[in-house]
Order: C-alpha cells, then structure tokens, then sequence
C-alpha cells in the first residue's frame, strides 16, 4: 500500500498553497485536495509529478510503500506461486 510520508496539507499550506488558490489557479482540483486532506493517495502521476514541483520534493519524499496483508495475499502471494 502506498502512503503518504508527510502531511501534504500542511506542507503546502507551508509555502502559502490552499484550496482556494488551486481552485482558481486550476494547480490542483477540489477532489485532489480532498484526497490529499483525507490521506488518499489514489492520484494521478501527474498531480504527483505537480506536488513535487511545488513542494520541491522527490516522490520519495512524499511516497512510501508498506507492505500489508492484502499485498502479500493479492499479489506478492501469486508470483512466489510460479
């Protein structure tokens, strides 16, 4: 499962960026911000690649991966079956 390393909200209220400005500035739309405030990080490549340049961050410091049960059972399980 992938998650977020940081608190994306709060880094970009760090650097002056909220849900009004994306809004009407089009950086990032309503439903991404609300991903980003409820910790969802089924977003696009390309907001990622938007949130690290305004962040100045590599993906790898905003993104992990952690393993969970469902990983292993879904599909981790399905290669070691080969």
């Amino acid at each position: 499962m992938i998650k977020y390393k940081i608190d994306v909200m709060k880094e970009l209220a760090n650097i002056g960026v909220n849900s009004t400005m994306t809004q009407k500035t089009g950086l990032f739309s309503q439903a991404t911000m609300t991903k980003f405030k409820r910790g969802d990080t089924n977003i696009s490549i390309n907001n990622l690649n938007r949130l690290c340049a305004v962040l100045e961050m590599q993906p790898r410091d905003i993104i992990k991966y952690v393993e969970t049960d469902e990983d292993v059972e879904k599909y981790i399980s399905k290669i070691n079956q080969k």
